[in-house]
């Protein structure tokens, strides 16, 4: 009995085998034109990311190094208010 078990295993493990390394061995296609000018179509090309508050907070802090009083206070102000 405990060779038929141990048979089985050899066969399952001897047909998973080729099977799992088939996926990584297969070479891929190139892109058609019409799937590439489907993938370059103007909905998938800029699809504006939204930043956050702290984010934006963090980056115009940044930017602002070296600026102070007055003039770091209207640079941040407009830096966070525009838009991504």
């Amino acid at each position: 009995m405990k060779t038929l078990y141990a048979l089985t295993i050899a066969a399952l493990i001897g047909f998973a085998a080729p099977v799992a390394h088939a996926d990584d061995a297969a070479p891929t296609k190139p892109q058609s034109a019409r799937t590439q000018a489907a993938a370059n179509t103007p909905a998938t090309q800029a699809v504006p990311v939204k930043v956050s508050q702290q984010e934006k907070m963090k980056l115009c802090a940044k930017q602002a190094s070296g600026k102070k009083g007055a003039e770091r206070k209207t640079f941040m102000k407009d830096c966070l208010s525009k838009k991504a």
